[in-house]
């Protein structure tokens, strides 16, 4: 009489709890450096937007030899349908001489971000004064955001130097 042998190929339970064991931890690390680059890709949409707009500012200053705080005049849009910053500057003041375009187009709001991030609640808040001085030669321009549920408010600036900071401020 031959005897059957079959293979029996499979797990054990104990091999499959060390796998499960194995995937949470390695879950455990990850998520917090997940978020970490994501919050970082977030930043990267206020630092376009403002760069955006500092070469705007310098294409109408070659043109005019004095900067402007529009989006209309320096031909700024941003793109897409959601945004997590909003850019641009707290108010409007002054003219250009030789300009005869639009000049009130100075924020751009963050649209379609998460309904429950309201730590920025008031998108314009915080963002800095238009051009600053009578003869319109300085310029600083921000984005304001949130990267993510319950975090405080993120603030970039760039200036006609093209001096990009975060700043800190408690809103």
């Amino acid at each position: 009489m031959k005897t059957l042998q079959k293979s029996q190929a499979g797990f054990t339970l104990i091999e499959l709890m060390i796998v499960v064991g194995i995937i949470g931890i390695l879950v455990a690390v990850a998520a917090p450096n997940f978020s970490r680059y994501q919050s970082k890709a977030r930043q990267s949409e206020a630092k376009l937007a403002l760069a955006a707009i500092y070469q705007g500012e310098k294409a109408f200053y070659s043109e005019y030899s004095a900067y402007i705080p529009s989006f209309d005049a320096i031909g700024y849009l941003p793109e897409g349908s959601k945004r997590f910053y909003s850019a641009g500057w707290s108010g409007v003041s002054g003219s250009v001489t030789g300009y005869a375009g639009n000049t009130t187009n100075s924020v751009w709001l963050r649209v379609n971000y998460p309904a429950v991030w309201t730590v920025c609640a008031d998108h314009d808040t915080g963002l800095p004064a238009a051009v600053t001085t009578a003869d319109l030669q300085t310029f600083t321009a921000g984005a304001r955001g949130q990267l993510r549920d319950a975090t405080n408010c993120d603030y970039w600036t760039i200036d006609q130097e093209k001096i990009l900071s975060n700043v800190d401020v408690s809103l």
